[in-house]
């Protein structure tokens, strides 16, 4: 069981993007966590980032065991399936690019997530949820994700080498961001109080420099 407390839909030619928050229903002492559950109706053949990962311990691909980046910007809480942003003076190792799911023309990719409450803050790049945190409530919620028509692109997308499409999802370059908001009441996050590069918008300042350490 759960309740909802928003309900958000864009709608294009090419599809219809419907996601919704709410909150479940304790049972058997679990605790209660805010669900994210999304639909990608397409109306022609498209691409979505919403396959973000990590490392098992075999070295092997896995599903980000987090499930989407959360970053708190001001009075928003933003939910991301995108690029991790990195301190402007580090170069990563690794950056984690999100994989692609395929829509195809006349299919509905479905998908929903479970967060722990209050919402820690996280990303590939910014893992440590142990951090020192403030506890705050937001008041709007950021949906975010890339998406990619495959009649903009030249060729058919493939998986990363030695991976299926089942596997891993596919590898797509230059997507077009979907930002889509919604007001909320009542969601609590855990923001960190120490350096973390977050997610920025169009027009927002990028991830400035790691402070140094003291």
């Amino acid at each position: 069981m759960s309740n909802t407390i928003s309900t958000t839909t864009e709608e294009t030619a090419s599809y219809v993007l419907s996601w919704s928050l709410s909150f479940s229903e304790p049972a058997d002492g679990e605790p209660r966590k805010l669900v994210l559950a999304y639909q990608m109706e397409a109306f022609e053949e498209l691409y979505i980032s919403d396959r973000l990962w990590d490392y098992g311990a075999g070295r092997q691909r896995i599903e980000d065991p987090f499930g989407i980046y959360r970053f708190v910007v001001d009075d928003t809480l933003r939910l991301v399936f995108g690029q991790a942003p990195h301190p402007a003076n580090v170069v990563p190792n690794v950056t984690y690019t999100p994989l692609y799911s395929r829509v195809n023309t006349g299919e509905t990719r479905k998908r929903t997530i479970h967060m722990a409450l209050p919402v820690d803050e996280y990303s590939s790049l910014s893992r440590n949820i142990a951090a020192p945190t403030v506890v705050e409530t937001v008041s709007r919620v950021q949906f975010v994700l890339g998406v990619r028509f495959r009649s903009d692109l030249d060729a058919d997308p493939v998986p990363p080498p030695r991976e299926t499409a089942a596997q891993a999802g596919y590898v797509v370059y230059g997507p077009k961001r979907i930002v889509s908001s919604c007001a909320v009441d009542g969601i609590e996050v855990n923001k960190r109080s120490e350096y973390m590069p977050r997610y920025a918008l169009d027009g927002e300042p990028a991830a400035g420099p790691m402070p140094p350490l003291k």
